[in-house]
């Protein structure tokens, strides 16, 4: 995650003091559900992950803009083929047909993952994802009915021998240097929580799906310990203005872009 405001920082510095200030005063107090002029932790906690939801968004924008071919705002599997891979869906039978080992084969595999991410993310089954849809195609760690067919692409990645469960070698994977083996072997053993030596896929699920909600809750605690002058567990409005520069410096809150978009008025 790019460092909060990193897109905007130069042309902060542009604007009017004043302008700046009240509009980071308006956008703080678009986070306070309760209306009491503070930002307690839980807010501060859900304002970082909406601008994880708000940056997944414009990314998926951005790339369903380069996959829509038709411009019409929405995006087939033959046109993410056709985008990604550069085959149209006539090809596919004769890549079927390659031996396996074949470069082209490693290229259907990645396409048939592709089209099962597609159908799970098709939910009206129109045959084309929708902005909304096309979100949860490009960013389907945020959606829960997009989590078994990951899980089944993680699984079939790393399980070599097929037998459902993760070895530590499995999950080492090969060819790494000492260090990158001590780190994975760290991870495994806190992922293996009954302590057989072995992942179920239940156990590889916080691998294989990142949960945002703990990378918000300790960028939330890490503003409130930096910018929470009187030690009283929460943040007054005054507070973080008086500490902009945190929330610039921040990799969640997306104060710097989100700033030009919030209206004087509030």
């Amino acid at each position: 995650m790019c460092p909060l405001g990193s897109h905007n920082v130069d042309d902060l510095a542009e604007l009017p003091n004043d302008v700046r200030i009240k509009r980071l005063r308006n956008l703080a107090k678009s986070h306070d559900s309760n209306n009491n002029d503070i930002i307690e932790l839980d807010e501060l906690k859900e304002w970082i992950l909406q601008s994880f939801r708000m940056l997944d968004r414009e990314e998926a924008m951005e790339k369903l803009q380069e996959e829509d071919e038709n411009g019409d705002k929405k995006v087939t599997f033959a046109e993410i083929l056709g985008k990604r891979h550069g085959y149209g869906e006539e090809d596919l039978p004769l890549l079927e047909n390659y031996e396996r080992g074949d470069e082209d084969v490693d290229v259907l595999e990645l396409i048939n993952d592709d089209k099962k991410r597609f159908l799970a993310a098709d939910l009206d089954k129109d045959g084309a994802l929708s902005q909304e849809e096309y979100v949860a195609y490009f960013q389907p760690y945020d959606f829960p009915h997009m989590f078994q067919v990951e899980m089944e692409r993680s699984m079939h990645d790393i399980d070599k021998d097929a037998d459902g469960f993760i070895s530590m070698e499995e999950f080492i994977g090969e060819n790494v240097d000492d260090e990158t083996r001590i780190s994975e072997m760290t991870n495994f053993e806190e992922l293996d929580k009954d302590k057989d030596g072995k992942l179920t896929p239940d156990e590889l699920r916080p691998w294989a799906l990142p949960d945002n909600e703990d990378v918000a809750k300790e960028e939330a605690e890490h503003l409130l310990n930096m910018c929470d002058l009187d030690r009283d567990g929460k943040l007054s409005i005054e507070e973080i203005v008086n500490k902009e520069e945190e929330f610039i410096g921040s990799s969640a809150t997306d104060y710097g872009r989100t700033l030009h978009f919030v209206r004087d008025e509030l």
